[in-house]
């Protein structure tokens, strides 16, 4: 193991500088025990993790402090035989931060009902990991995303989420229109008190800079990850370059790839690893959705609250619905004019993984001459049919609730890209096993929303940083949290 001094020197860097660094044109070996692919959320919390345990850890991040167009279209997407359902290139950003710059903080945790799914309901497959395994992860996931959850018992140790006092009034009226399973919207509120959603943005928060100025960590933007070099079952780099063009190799005791669910594939298409049972891009999933909406005359929300939220999640719980995927009914109000209240029922739509829908090296390739992915990717008649029981759900909702004015055209997908490096409980069912490495290989793994192996009906990010601290737990053989 090289220490701390040998460590910066052979990266070059000045942290004094800042914190977050990078050089160009860079030709001296790189080497760290752990390397990371991405600094997204699953990279940052896993880099923070394993910082806290003494590890050194380098992660290379393709994008800048800044979004920049030439950058962002080194994610750009081919269109397969069903063409794109929107524009998948943007979905993941090549910035500091990665996801983070865009996400939402809608947070929900998933159910047994979606994880253990097959056995439940009759759809999809069931997970290999249970929900008691996880939940700790997910509590630990809360904390470090400053979420909220639905229940303050679920994780003391936060401020009460606002919500579950807000939306009293409006769970008393679903309750005596037979609505049974309603928690509070869970989001993220990083700022002091107040009843807003206030997402974590790992980069103008902060997180990046705090992270990488830990004593063992570092972080090198503008460095773009090509290849993963592999020597038998070893993962001994990572093949890179910088935003010249200058290629130079990273040495790493462990390579992690914390990509989004579309580049993870292609770099590990790209560097012939985890198509071992040719699920490596299979069974890509996305979460479809859309939103009616409409007011209301008398106000539900106590006065001078700006919102409040609640999910409503019956449908899991119904067997009259078994055999569909499930829908997460996500009701929001808002106050108007006097004696009036916005009204908006969302859903998303869990769709089931389908080997057919998959992530292929395509025909063209990037500046540096890599294949850029290509998507194969339609609504399967399972999905249909799951969309239109959904859409029933969400209309019925929406009438109790108030009127409906406007409802939103169906979105095929909300950005959450799912499922095309998927985890099994043996090799020929998936890409990576219950601890995120790739079958087949020693030290190379995957935490990523593309390793989920069902959809699940909740947004992934509160999943993936719980499975990437639980990775981080597995790696450096600590404790678990409480």
């Amino acid at each position: 193991m090289i220490n701390r001094r040998q460590f910066l020197q052979s990266a070059g860097w000045a942290l004094a500088a800042s914190p977050v660094v990078g050089i160009l044109g860079c030709t001296q070996k790189l080497a760290a025990e752990y390397v990371i692919i991405g600094s997204g959320p699953a990279g940052i919390a896993l880099a923070d993790t394993l910082a806290q345990a003494g590890k050194q850890v380098l992660v290379l991040e393709g994008g800048t402090r800044q979004t920049d167009t030439a950058l962002q279209s080194m994610h750009d997407v081919e269109a397969g035989q069903w063409g794109l359902p929107y524009n998948l290139g943007w979905a993941t950003q090549r910035v500091l931060g990665g996801t983070t710059n865009l996400w939402q903080s809608h947070s929900p945790r998933p159910l047994e009902e979606e994880l253990a799914s097959q056995t439940l309901r009759g759809f999809g497959e069931d997970w290999p990991l249970t929900l008691n395994t996880l939940t700790p992860w997910l509590a630990s996931s809360e904390r470090w995303l400053h979420v909220r959850p639905a229940q303050p018992e679920l994780n003391p140790s936060l401020p009460k989420n606002p919500y579950i006092d807000t939306s009293t009034a409006l769970s008393e009226l679903l309750s005596g229109k037979g609505y049974t399973h309603l928690e509070a919207g869970a989001y993220g509120m990083v700022s002091g008190e107040g009843a807003d959603a206030d997402a974590l943005r790992l980069l103008d928060d902060g997180e990046i800079d705090r992270v990488a100025a830990l004593n063992t960590v570092a972080v090198r933007p503008g460095t773009i990850a090509r290849r993963i070099r592999m020597t038998g079952e070893r993962a001994v780099g990572v093949e890179c370059a910088d935003l010249k063009g200058n290629a130079f190799f990273v040495e790493a005791g462990t390579v992690i790839v914390c990509g989004g669910g579309i580049q993870t594939p292609r770099l590990l298409w790209n560097s012939g690893v985890g198509n071992h049972s040719d699920w490596l891009g299979a069974g890509f999933m996305e979460h479809p959705g859309m939103q009616i909406y409409g007011h209301r005359a008398a106000p539900l929300l106590p006065p001078g609250v700006p919102e409040t939220h609640i999910h409503v999640r019956d449908m899991l719980y119904d067997p009259a619905h078994n055999g569909l995927g499930g829908t997460l009914l996500h009701v929001g109000l808002k106050p108007g004019a006097p004696n009036r209240e916005y009204t908006m029922v969302e859903v998303l739509f869990e769709q089931a993984p389908d080997r057919r829908n998959r992530i292929l090296p395509g025909n063209k390739k990037d500046a540096l001459g890599d294949p850029i992915p290509r998507i194969d990717y339609r609504l399967t008649e399972l999905d249909l049919a799951t969309i239109q029981r959904g859409q029933q759900l969400q209309h019925t909702l929406a009438e109790h609730i108030g009127s409906v004015d406007n409802t939103s055209p169906l979105r095929t997908g909300s950005h959450h890209l799912l499922g095309a490096t998927r985890m099994a409980a043996n090799p020929a069912n998936g890409v990576v096993d219950t601890d995120l490495r790739v079958w087949g290989t020693d030290n190379l793994y995957v935490a990523s929303s593309s390793a989920f192996p069902t959809g699940l009906t909740v947004p992934p990010t509160l999943i993936i940083v719980a499975l990437a601290q639980r990775l981080a737990q597995h790696l450096t053989n600590t404790p678990r949290p409480i």
